[in-house]
């Protein structure tokens, strides 16, 4: 019985270690990751005025989801951000809209939001929710829900038109989730829970 146990216990450990890497891999709209575009052949970014299309761009800090097909360069991103006014007293969620709010113009889809000499068309959804979970919040002395009557002024002030179109640009939640991470350590707990417990009886 003991013999069969340990046999078991070095059969689960193996079972347990190839689900647990898989899990620990980036997920593929994790925080970090990259995610992957298809754009039709042709389309070019709309919100630089050269001849610029989506490529792989490394290096796209606070933007990294868009580096298998990115429109932005690492520079333009570093310089966006550096440039921003420190936000205080934000929720991560809070952080989070505002965060993919300024990489629109890194997103190969931009063609569909963002049209040559335009301003870039936002879903008033995506302005609304930021409101609501920022307004408490702080920056440059003022809080978000002083400055601001609502999502649409917020994302008017910030010089984003706001409409309810078809391709506007919208809030995409996955690329923060951390539901993987949670997911691969309770695999991880159990596995080692198990083993050790078929270990114990073995010995």
């Amino acid at each position: 019985m003991a013999q069969l146990s340990y046999h078991i216990g070095i059969l689960f450990g193996i079972l347990c270690i190839f689900p647990a890497l898989v899990l620990l891999e980036p997920s593929p709209k994790g925080n970090g990751a990259v995610v992957s575009y298809e754009i039709e052949k042709g389309h070019k970014c709309t919100y630089f005025y050269e001849e610029r299309y989506p490529q792989t761009e490394g290096g796209l800090v606070n933007c990294t989801w868009y580096s298998s097909k990115s429109c932005c360069k690492r520079t333009e991103v570093t310089s966006v951000f550096s440039n921003m006014d420190p936000v205080y007293g934000a929720s991560v969620l809070c952080r989070n809209y505002i965060n993919y709010l300024m990489c629109y113009f890194c997103s190969p889809d931009q063609y569909k939001f963002y049209k040559s000499n335009k301003k870039a068309t936002v879903c008033p959804d995506y302005c609304d929710a930021l409101y609501e979970e920022c307004k408490n919040a702080g920056f440059n002395k003022s809080l978000f829900g002083e400055k601001y009557a609502n999502g649409s002024a917020f994302c008017q002030a910030q010089d984003f038109e706001v409409a309810d179109a078809a391709d506007c640009f919208k809030f995409d939640p996955d690329v923060f989730g951390s539901a993987t991470e949670l997911q691969s350590f309770m695999w991880i707990s159990v596995c080692v829970f198990t083993v050790l417990t078929l270990w114990f009886d073995f010995k």
